[in-house]
């Protein structure tokens, strides 16, 4: 784009004014969407006139508009730009403009009136994508503002094809509430509400809409399917419980999201409290990630070491956990703490020997920040679907079948959350966080004092006593729901409400672990899916057949800063460890990565 740029500046008015105003939009575009400059954007755009060319002219006005609605929250400006955008000039310009209008009468200036004329405005042979908004805005409108569910259900129709997915889902979930409630049919053949039900896919956003249509089609195999008689005493009765659940559990998934942050600001030129994390391993799994170039692993929950992995939470709810449920969880640990020897000595051994693994310091750039990564929402759809589970593939037949299974079939980065030990019995809860110890060992020549300050404003910054009492009252909030739920005889029919329940709280289950693990300190990246998701893989290797893991998509070698040698880890691995980065260092490849001997005490 920075060459591209170039190019556009060349292009004088006085040479071609209707290139011109191209080069300008273009220009603005590159300002508005890459480099975020919103200013030098607006500016771009203002060059373009009427007079250069009518069509550049009207889709620089409505970019103008969206900076001016979205960008300086300035909607009376935005509006006038909106205004200034004609169909003759410019037809999918002007749907778009005329959406925006109408979400500015609906959403600021709360004149439905005004908002419905504007959709109404929008053609579909003007802009498809536009049309299928307006629809779907005007089907909200006529069922939640005036109480039109004809006028409603002839929009939503309009729309319930619509390539956007939260179009579609909206749409698909309203058509199945009108056929089931108000036995609405097409002009063309009767109606079933579990043909729009069962197109209703999961979206992080939408979670209503899909609890809503899987309540309705486990409603469509009770026998005497008259367990709802309105909408409102379906909502009421359950699934506004689940949706709360759900918001609780957002909240608690918030609380433990490591973000990075902690300590002074960069202008500062401070250091923050929690800038790396590490993880253990053995120099078996080192040597593949840096010599073959191989990815981190997440593994598949159910065969981990702690019995209680995954149900500690669920168990405490009240909730039954099956095992046979098809949608899984992935994930792989660190943590805070990087030169333990408690962890030296449970992670990473080879042949048996104690303390012989390694810890790799990553810094914070290995890690996303999109909380709603965590979750598949493609495979999660699966759910309550007749699927045939697409067989894993070995290493083997994945490179075979691909060429490189490690680029297809790999995650993109996911963000990193911070576990929570809860004893069940004592209601005991604490967080993971960086022991006092790690501080003593990174300022090491410091004064204790100065040491002991930097642990009280790491405490201080963690806000450790906030975030557990926010948890708390959340996890109390969510098991009176729960146990309200499964006390309600009339839901008693529904097959798949402990399903959805555990759907609800999934979020946050893997990150819940017994107060008896508390040391560890453990933070973990989480992959939540159908068993059906082709990145799912399984090794080449039958004495492994356990192991079910996807591939974390970055490779590691330039988001090491540190690795730290266990205290009885082998010569030869040192030797070839040492040899591995040196040689990065020297050819240049790579910022250098420290290798450092733990000094811990171990015989």
């Amino acid at each position: 784009i920075e060459r591209a740029e170039l190019y556009y500046n060349n292009v004088k008015r006085e040479d071609n004014a209707q290139v011109y105003a191209l080069a300008q939009c273009n220009l603005g575009i590159i300002y508005q969407t890459e480099k975020k400059d919103i200013e030098r954007a607006e500016l771009y755009y203002n060059n373009v006139k009427r007079e250069d060319n009518a069509q550049f002219y009207a889709g620089a006005q409505c970019n103008l508009g969206i900076i001016y609605q979205t960008g300086k929250k300035n909607i009376e400006q935005a509006e006038l730009y909106y205004n200034n955008v004609k169909r003759e000039n410019n037809a999918r310009a002007y749907a778009l403009a005329q959406c925006n209008l109408g979400r500015i009468y609906l959403i600021d200036k709360k004149d439905i009136k005004q908002a419905e004329l504007y959709y109404n405005n929008v053609e579909r042979e003007d802009n498809a994508q536009a049309y299928a908004l307006a629809q779907c805005n005007l089907g909200r409108i006529y069922q939640d503002k005036k109480n039109e569910p004809k006028k409603a259900y002839e929009a939503f129709l309009q729309c319930c094809n619509s390539n956007n997915p939260v179009i579609f889902n909206v749409a698909n979930c309203a058509l199945g509430d009108f056929v089931y409630f108000d036995k609405k049919t097409t002009n063309s053949k009767p109606a079933l509400p579990d043909d729009y039900y069962q197109k209703v896919g999961y979206i992080n956003k939408l979670f209503e809409n899909f609890v809503i249509a899987q309540i309705m089609l486990a409603v469509s195999n009770i026998e005497e399917n008259d367990l709802f008689e309105t909408r409102e005493e379906r909502d009421d009765l359950v699934i506004k419980p689940i949706c709360q659940i759900r918001e609780f559990t957002e909240e608690i998934q918030q609380q433990l999201l490591v973000t990075f942050k902690l300590g002074k600001s960069e202008s500062e030129q401070g250091q923050q409290f929690e800038r790396r994390v590490a993880h253990y391993t053995n120099p078996n799994v080192l040597f593949e990630l840096l010599k073959n170039d191989s990815h981190v692993r997440l593994n598949v929950v159910d065969f981990m070491n702690d019995p209680t992995e995954n149900q500690l939470l669920s168990n405490w709810l009240g909730m039954n956990n099956d095992p046979n449920s098809e949608i899984k969880s992935f994930l792989t640990s660190f943590t805070f703490n990087h030169n333990c020897l408690n962890q030296f000595r449970l992670y990473g051994n080879e042949n048996n020997i104690i303390g012989s693994g390694v810890s790799l310091v990553f810094n914070q750039s290995f890690f996303g920040n999109n909380v709603e990564s965590s979750i598949n929402p493609d495979s999660v759809a699966l759910l309550n679907y007749d699927t045939k589970a697409k067989v894993a593939k070995s290493d083997s037949e994945e490179n075979k079948d691909d060429g490189d299974s490690n680029n297809i079939c790999s995650l993109e980065p996911l963000p990193l959350f911070r576990c929570l030990y809860f004893d069940p019995n004592s209601k005991y809860i604490s967080i993971a966080k960086r022991n006092k110890f790690s501080f003593y060992l990174e300022h090491q020549g410091s004064p204790p004092k100065t040491i002991e300050e930097e642990w009280n404003n790491y405490i201080d910054s963690l806000g450790e006593e906030d975030k557990i009492s926010k948890i708390r009252n959340n996890l109390n909030k969510i098991r009176e729901i729960i146990k309200k739920l499964k006390g309600k005889k009339k839901l008693k029919a529904l097959s798949n409400l402990d399903q959805l329940i555990n759907l609800a709280i999934m979020p946050i289950s893997c990150l819940i672990k017994h107060a008896a693990f508390e040391d560890e300190d453990e933070c973990r990246m989480i992959y939540i899916t159908h068993i059906a998701d082709k990145k799912i893989q399984a090794p080449a290797n039958y004495d492994y057949a356990n192991s079910l893991f996807v591939n974390y998509g970055q490779k590691v070698e330039g988001y090491l800063d540190k690795i730290y040698l266990g205290p009885q880890c082998q010569p030869y691995h040192k030797l070839w460890i040492t040899n591995h980065v040196r040689l990065s260092k020297s050819e240049s490849k790579l910022k250098h990565i420290k290798v450092v001997q733990s000094e811990m005490p171990l015989r």
